[in-house]
């Protein structure tokens, strides 16, 4: 009887109580811990091993699908500065018209006499000439000889009319003159055109003159009004062997900048040619 092994019943039996014992133990006393830790820690290495892969595949989808995200980000938001570019420079474009368009009113409303707001038709081809067109001509009372300034300055003269334009040499062309007075002093002189820039010729070297001085318009040709600037010394030579002075000059309106003009209609200005 005791060397007989038991039967299938009994195993049964046996095993399910020893099942139903260690369920009891764990429940109740967690006796079953120690072994559960150990048969993780057992296997854990090769549960990386398993996973491993499907992390790897999943770390790189979501590195594909972060580096496309950022690539869309990033388009879009170069697309956005690029608009907010140009929107800032409209807006640069606008302010400045503004401000310009406030100094010839200004300028308008001090000059005492009319005047005709015209803006710039076009600009020679050629670099040399000192020459553009207005978008004003006859038919708003634009006549030859009135002087054309902007906001800052005297631009030149209008030389030729047409009937819906006119065309206006610039203070800088080399043919053009202008009597000035230097602001300082009240000393008379001219100043006379000279390609990028202007010139005073026939200055005696000992004439107080200095860079940075202003010269206005003197008025006594009756072409100009009197006290427009004109021009700012840039530098001043005094050769010992020569009795002038060479006295270079920019001028101080934009002849190469502003696109608003103003046109004033002086008494008598006599036609230039």
């Amino acid at each position: 009887m005791f060397t007989r092994a038991p039967g299938p019943a009994a195993r049964l039996a046996l095993w399910s109580a020893l099942a139903v014992t260690l369920i009891v133990l764990d429940a109740r006393f967690n006796a079953m811990d120690w072994l559960r830790a150990g048969v993780v820690a057992v296997f854990y290495p090769a549960q990386l091993a398993v996973r491993a892969p499907f992390d790897f595949a999943s770390e790189v989808s979501g590195f594909l699908v972060r580096h496309r995200t950022l690539q869309h980000e990033n388009a879009a938001l170069r697309e956005d500065g690029q608009l907010a570019g140009a929107r800032l420079a409209r807006l640069d474009f606008l302010r400045a018209e503004n401000e310009e368009l406030r100094r010839l009113l200004e300028l308008r409303q001090a000059a005492g006499f009319g005047s005709v707001a015209a803006e710039i038709l076009s600009t020679p081809r050629d670099p040399f000439s000192q020459r553009l067109m207005l978008d004003k001509g006859g038919n708003a009372g634009v006549a030859a000889g009135q002087p054309v300034v902007d906001g800052t300055g005297l631009i030149g003269q209008v030389t030729g009319v047409y009937p819906f334009s006119s065309e206006v040499t610039l203070v800088t062309d080399r043919g053009h003159a202008v009597p000035v007075q230097i602001q300082r002093t009240g000393q008379r002189v001219l100043v006379f055109g000279a390609g990028a820039g202007m010139e005073v010729r026939y200055l005696p070297t000992h004439t107080d003159i200095q860079p940075g001085d202003i010269l206005v318009t003197s008025g006594i040709d009756r072409i100009y009004p009197s006290g427009l600037a004109v021009a700012r010394v840039a530098r001043v030579e005094r050769p010992i062997d020569n009795p002038y002075a060479r006295v270079s000059c920019l001028p101080v309106a934009g002849v190469d900048k502003s696109r608003m003009l103003l046109v004033l209609k002086t008494r008598n200005a006599p036609e230039k040619p």
